[in-house]
């Protein structure tokens, strides 16, 4: 038996905990700070034979079921310095850094977790979805908390810390529920898993338990889409064609050796041959399978398909090959003719709006180089005014049509990339996957999301993500409507 109950007294409370012996004393510590709040650094655990360290094996201590420990230590933080004292950035902590420069909070990497890790800051930038899950009311069961509420308390713990949170409830409510990721090597640690695996499996988890205001499935509502799908017969023209609607979460890019552009990739998705049988030839026959978008999501998942099975090596081998991405994704022509005649206007006036607000803005621009008196500071946003600003959107809406306004939807078929979950390494079970999100407020620049450590690139770094080799390349991009 690998796990044990054990009690935890810290600061007058008693904490039942689940203790897995056959991790370091590090993964006990992080378990702790999810439930204390009490950072690892800080905590002063009394084993057998003296403190507990981040790499004591917690198998030889011979624990047995009902073990108390005792935690020292606050999660308060750290005594301020005087107000009068000036604060230098080699003086300054980590979080005090953190704090001044606004950087998003990171996530702690659990052991083979960065897939879990890169895949959770991915979702956190549907602001729709944070707003779900904090009214969501789901309740803590005996075994612990539902995949939702953990993953709600994950968000909740990252919006209040600059330091690098510790997901271990969420991983190990994923793990209770999907057992795959829960899979061990021959040397007993836990296994690196897909990230497409887990961001796929979160979204099914959360769908049925999220709801949007008007009743319907907040998931569908905003990440979901529908295909009108035909079947016709390439062999026997005169059988006649079987049409269906098919929901979609994700639209899959296809790589093959003349893949050079997401486009390509997007296209063999949707335009299949297939062999199956024919009741009118009365063998198997090849058969064309069409897909059309007939409603778009407001966020628009990607997945590139670099995996697959390879059975001499028993591995998901990965397709290295470099396939371009666009910032900015028109997704008409993958759409139904009806659709098309919706969308294109709604597209044309974007494109129109967004012309003219950078012509503005170049104006402007000109006008301050000329006038010393001009405010530099002044952003791009501030030079159109409000008045302005609501015209534009007024004609924006004006040209939707009723059966578009819909909450969660896309009317223009344009998108924006918001973020990207890449891969680097030569198989899905193997080497590091990071995020990167784009920093909506600093322009061409973006965070990277690297578990524990936060960073910001330039957009160059994220053209390198088109792949090429074994460095990192984009698994999973996410998408989200252009609006005004």
């Amino acid at each position: 038996m690998s796990t044990i109950p054990v009690v935890v007294k810290h600061s007058g409370k008693k904490y039942d905990v689940e203790l897995n012996i056959a991790e370091p004393g590090l993964v006990f510590k992080m378990q702790l700070y999810s439930l204390t709040g009490v950072a690892p650094e800080r905590q002063k655990i009394l084993a057998k034979g003296g403190q507990l360290k981040d790499d004591t094996d917690m198998s030889t201590l011979n624990l047995k079921p009902g073990h108390v420990f005792m935690l020292i230590g606050s999660a308060g933080a750290l005594p301020a310095a005087p107000a009068t004292q000036t604060n230098f950035i080699e003086d300054m902590s980590d979080r005090q850094i953190a704090e001044t420069a606004m950087i998003p909070a990171g996530l702690a990497n659990l052991g083979n977790t960065c897939y879990l890790n890169s895949t959770v800051q991915a979702l956190k930038n549907v602001p729709e979805l944070m707003i779900s899950l904090k009214s969501y009311k789901g309740q803590a069961s005996s075994s612990g908390m539902d995949l939702t509420t953990s993953l709600k308390e994950v968000f909740n713990g990252m919006n209040q810390t600059a330091a690098a949170y510790s997901p271990y409830v969420f991983l190990t409510s994923l793990r209770s529920i999907f057992p795959q990721f829960a899979e061990r090597s021959n040397e007993g640690f836990y296994k690196q898993q897909d990230a497409e695996e887990a961001w796929s499996q979160i979204l099914s988890a959360l769908r049925p338990k999220l709801m949007h205001h008007n009743g319907d499935l907040f998931i569908d509502k905003f990440f979901g889409g529908k295909f009108e799908t035909t079947l016709q017969c390439d062999e026997a023209p005169e059988e006649e064609p079987k049409k269906s609607v098919e929901d979609f979460l994700k639209l899959s890019c296809h790589i093959t050796k003349e893949t050079n552009f997401l486009r390509d990739g997007l296209l063999n998705g949707v335009n299949e041959k297939i062999e199956k049988t024919s009741e009118l030839l009365g063998r198997n026959a090849q058969y064309t399978l069409t897909k059309r978008i007939s409603r778009l999501p407001k966020y628009l998942t990607v997945q590139y398909v670099r995996f697959y099975w390879r059975r001499d090596i028993q591995k998901k081998a990965k397709i290295l090959r470099k396939v371009a991405f666009p910032f900015e994704l028109d997704v008409t022509e993958l759409c139904t003719e009806e659709l098309k005649k919706d969308v294109i206007p709604v597209r044309e006036k974007i494109r129109e709006i967004k012309k003219e607000q950078e012509e503005a803005i170049r104006s402007a621009k000109r006008a301050r180089v000329q006038n010393s008196s001009a405010n530099d500071a002044d952003d791009d946003q501030s030079i159109i005014s409000t008045e302005k600003l609501k015209e534009y959107k007024q004609a924006y809406e004006s040209v939707i049509p009723e059966k578009l306004k819909d909450d969660g939807s896309n009317p223009s078929a344009l998108y924006e990339l918001a973020a990207i979950v890449s891969h680097q390494g030569a198989s899905a079970d193997s080497g590091h996957y990071q995020c990167f999100a784009k920093n909506d407020k600093e322009g061409g620049k973006w965070w990277r999301f690297n578990d524990d450590k936060v960073s910001i690139v330039d957009q160059a770094k994220i053209e390198t993500l088109a792949g090429g080799g074994e460095s990192d390349s984009a698994l999973i991009l996410l998408y989200r409507a252009v609006e005004i």
